[in-house]
């Protein structure tokens, strides 16, 4: 198959167009098919398809000279049958849990609006909303020190616009129970609970103040009573668990790694909450419902 120059030419182009290769490597890829080339013969062969309109152009890469091959793609062109069922996997992609499918599916999206020719449909194929606006590249440096257990440094953006510096011992990077965002999930400093930060308000990563530190995989376990009637009402969420039902009270327990979701939490429990079994939780949610009356006061006075 191989003994004719034009099917050798034909190979090497199928070979450049997977990777870039230094002459000698072209050479050696040659000889694994039982072909030898000599230096000059492949540079004749690359001569022979540059005069045939491939691009193909010597970079320098490593200190060393590659050639290559500049792919030119197709213009796609998409029928709106087609259309509607890629608008249908965008649908289906904020249903989904898993932050590395998501980013698989975007780059796969972005590939799509590169070749796309019609330039409206290119940017709705380029519009994921919230994902849009995700640093994909700092996501990925995120997960490393979660891997690795670092406590790292943030520049961190706060509600009001201010930056502040953070430092988190990092522990895991998933998208939350309760809405599509991606969150840095971690230990602050002085603290034994897990909370997180949402990824978008992260700027960057200052710097790792400690590398490769033991989690303590240790949660502790909140435990809160909520009476039979409004535990017939609700449904449980993935982090809940039913210890005890009666016919007066039900008895719940989950990890506390999230002390502001699950205050917010208890608070919907209000008034048929009646027993949360960590003090500081339960300190924090009386304090959140007196400003609440407090404000509901005041509104009633004027």
């Amino acid at each position: 198959m191989y003994s004719s120059s034009a099917y050798r030419i034909l190979y090497l182009l199928n070979l450049l167009s997977k990777k870039d290769y230094t002459k000698n490597e072209l050479i050696e890829e040659f000889e694994k098919k039982g072909i030898k080339l000599s230096s000059s013969t492949v540079s004749l062969y690359i001569n022979k398809l540059v005069k045939n309109g491939v691009n193909i152009s010597i970079l320098k890469e490593k200190n060393k000279n590659v050639y290559h091959f500049q792919r030119i793609p197709a213009k796609l062109d998409l029928s709106e049958e087609e259309l509607s069922i890629l608008y249908d996997v965008k649908k289906l992609l904020f249903t989904q849990k898993d932050h590395n499918k998501i980013r698989k599916v975007i780059r796969l999206f972005y590939k799509l609006a590169f070749v796309s020719k019609n330039e409206e449909i290119k940017s709705g194929l380029l519009d994921f909303g919230y994902y849009s606006s995700i640093n994909w590249p700092l996501v990925r440096i995120l997960e490393k020190h979660c891997r690795e257990k670092n406590i790292i440094q943030l520049d961190y953006m706060l509600p009001k616009g201010e930056n502040k510096k953070l430092i988190i011992h990092a522990d895991d990077i998933r998208i939350g129970d309760w809405s599509n965002k991606i969150y840095l999930w971690g230990a602050f400093e002085g603290s034994n609970y897990l909370s997180y930060l949402p990824v978008d308000k992260i700027y960057m990563v200052e710097k790792v103040i400690q590398k490769n530190v033991p989690f303590d995989s240790t949660i502790t376990t909140l435990t809160y009573k909520i009476s039979r009637k409004l535990y017939d009402d609700i449904q449980l969420n993935s982090k809940e668990n039913l210890v005890e039902l009666n016919d007066k009270f039900a008895v719940i327990s989950r990890p506390l790694e999230d002390n502001f979701y699950i205050i917010q939490r208890l608070m919907s429990f209000c008034p048929d909450l009646y027993y949360i079994s960590d003090e500081n939780i339960k300190n924090k949610v009386k304090e959140k419902l007196s400003i609440l009356k407090a404000s509901y006061d005041k509104e009633f006075d004027k």
